[in-house]
């Protein structure tokens, strides 16, 4: 489109002239509100009245003192005209009077004055002829410095006056002249708008016209145009972008697009839209477009431009291209890429589920050969030294000692089971082979099962279970671990309890942990020992003497964290041990 020249120029001569306009109709005003402010006569500060009354005031005092040297005067009545003097001199000595009398070369006469006033004392109430006229003596001055100073006042207010009028006959020249220059002024402005408004139609026209053009080139296209200028109107409405969206140019030109398809009121498109109101230009890719709610989405890119008549932006062009296939290939790549990767992690998983079953075995093989070389040696050589003295005995054992040596045999077998359970275990953990499956578990029932079994075992050992009022039972935990758990510290606490001592097994919780406390009377554990009481293969001092493989603390420890909880050591006093088993419980809730 042809821009239009000058168009800069006649937008700055209205602005010229209404700033003019404004500038000149302001001075005006200032200029009369100066006038007027000139013109006006202000009381207060009307000094030759001022004057006068001062000079009333002086005279009035002493003529009242005169009549009194006479013997007709009252003593009040020269007290009050005396309070009316020196309310005069008051006035004089204060605000813009004593400003006045210092402009006009009073000041030091006045202040004087003022001194001799101040002077005269409170009159007596024998006030004499004498004392009269001595007081008017001192009055003396008074009348004739009021006098001169009415005199060079009324000189000086003429001066002002006259000043004033010159003054004001400068502004009100300055005020018609400014009237002229708001005439012309507005005359220009009046000019200034037609044009606009001439210029503001020649416009229309041509947008119009090129409108209509622009019309005629892109009717044809196959891609989808549309137009809309900077109100967001649509102007360009083609028969492409009628064919995708369904939407007749009859419908959609003269609205807004969000009216005519919600598509173009999404957040992306709109956003692109006001940006090319703004100057820039924007492409959008593959953007879900949907004809028909009950049919499968188009994907369109879009580009959208600002539409501009040189600087200046009329409007935007919108430019949409059907791209399903290319969002449909696209999308097949895609899904072969998902599950070529998909494949590709399924087989690395596996691949490092291998490794770790290996690391594990080999983990679990080091450790047990670790263990028998290391805890296996007693056991059979103490099966193996009963079973070579039972048979260099031979005939001669009778059968007595064949069942001893075969009980002690056994005994070293039964050790050695048990230690391939525990080596075994062990292992396990270290190798991070055994898992937990939490589940709500009566914690009471476990505990029983497993004292009943250990009383079995050791029947003169006694063990009592306690519990306190209102005790919930259920926990979070795994049963068997929880069973061996209990199992390890119950059968520790028998092994190492004072003959003939109770073992007890304290139950009891709090909002969020559930506790089993297994105490024995026994030998003292010693300070340095606790920090390596739960490491695998450790033993006390309080052990010697004591058979034992030093796992059953690092396994009780270990199945116990497993599940959420803890084993930890609570030694009340020097003989009593205590070890307390928690487990967490379900928070908030009751269990019967």
């Amino acid at each position: 489109m042809k821009r239009l020249s000058g168009s800069g120029l006649r937008l700055i001569l209205p602005l010229i002239a209404i700033l003019v306009f404004a500038v000149l109709l302001g001075f005006a005003l200032l200029r009369m509100v100066k006038v007027e402010t000139d013109i006006r006569m202000n009381a207060e500060q009307n000094m030759l009245w001022v004057m006068h009354q001062s000079e009333s005031a002086a005279r009035r005092l002493i003529e009242t003192t005169m009549r009194a040297e006479l013997g007709e005067g009252d003593t009040e009545e020269i007290a009050l005209r005396l309070d009316l003097l020196r309310s005069r001199f008051a006035l004089l000595q204060s605000g813009p009077q004593q400003r006045f009398m210092s402009e006009i070369g009073l000041s030091d006469q006045l202040s004087e004055l003022h001194t001799i006033l101040e002077t005269i004392q409170p009159l007596p109430e024998d006030f004499t002829i004498a004392d009269a006229k001595a007081f008017r003596q001192k009055l003396a001055p008074f009348p004739t410095f009021f006098s001169r100073a009415a005199n060079t006042t009324m000189i000086r207010e003429w001066d002002d006056l006259g000043g004033r009028l010159e003054t004001s006959r400068e502004q009100l020249r300055q005020i018609i002249i400014s009237l002229i220059g708001i005439t012309v002024t507005g005359a220009v402005l009046v000019v200034s708008l037609f044009l606009a408004l001439r210029l503001s139609h020649q416009r229309n026209s041509m947008l119009r016209r090129a409108r209509d053009f622009s019309e005629i080139l892109i009717s044809s296209s196959g891609e989808g145009i549309l137009a809309v200028d900077d109100t967001g109107v649509c102007t360009i409405w083609n028969p492409a972008m009628a064919a995708m969206t369904n939407r007749p140019a009859e419908h959609a030109v003269g609205r807004k697009l969000s009216d005519i398809v919600e598509f173009f009121n999404i957040a992306p498109v709109r956003q692109a839209i006001q940006a090319s109101l703004k100057g820039k230009t924007t492409t959008l890719a593959l953007q879900p477009y949907f004809p028909d709610v009950h049919a499968p989405p188009l994907h369109v890119d879009l580009k959208i431009s600002p539409m501009r008549d040189g600087k200046d932006v009329l409007g935007a062009i919108v430019f949409m291209h059907d791209a399903s296939d290319r969002h449909a290939a696209q999308q097949k790549d895609a899904e072969t890429r998902e599950r070529l990767e998909h494949l590709v992690a399924e087989r690395t998983r596996e691949l490092d589920n291998a490794l770790t079953r290996e690391r594990s075995a080999a983990d679990l093989y080091r450790n047990f050969a670790g263990m028998i070389s290391h805890q296996f040696r007693t056991p059979l050589a103490v099966a193996d030294s009963a079973l070579q003295r039972l048979i260099r005995r031979g005939k001669r054992a009778n059968a007595e000692e064949v069942s001893e040596r075969a009980a002690r045999a056994r005994d070293a077998i039964a050790g050695l089971t048990r230690l391939v359970e525990s080596t075994l275990d062990t292992a396990r953990l270290q190798a991070e082979q055994v898992g937990a499956q939490r589940v709500l578990c009566n914690l009471s029932e476990v505990v029983e099962m497993v004292r009943a079994r250990q009383q079995a075992t050791a029947p003169n050992t006694p063990l009592e279970v306690q519990q306190e009022p209102n005790f919930d039972p259920v926990a979070l935990c795994d049963p068997a671990h929880a069973e061996q758990v209990l199992e390890n510290l119950l059968s520790n606490a028998v092994k190492y309890s004072a003959k003939g001592a109770t073992v007890t097994i304290s139950l009891h919780h709090d909002a969020a942990q559930v506790y089993c406390d297994i105490s024995n009377f026994g030998p003292a554990i010693e300070p340095e020992d606790r920090a390596h009481l739960f490491h695998a293969n450790f033993r006390g001092i309080n052990s010697t003497g004591t058979s034992g493989t030093g796992l059953g603390l690092f396994i009780a420890r270990s199945l116990a964290r497993m599940q959420g909880g803890e084993v930890n050591l609570l030694q009340e006093d020097e003989a009593k041990v205590t070890f307390r088993f928690s487990l967490p419980r379900i928070q908030g809730e009751h269990h019967d």
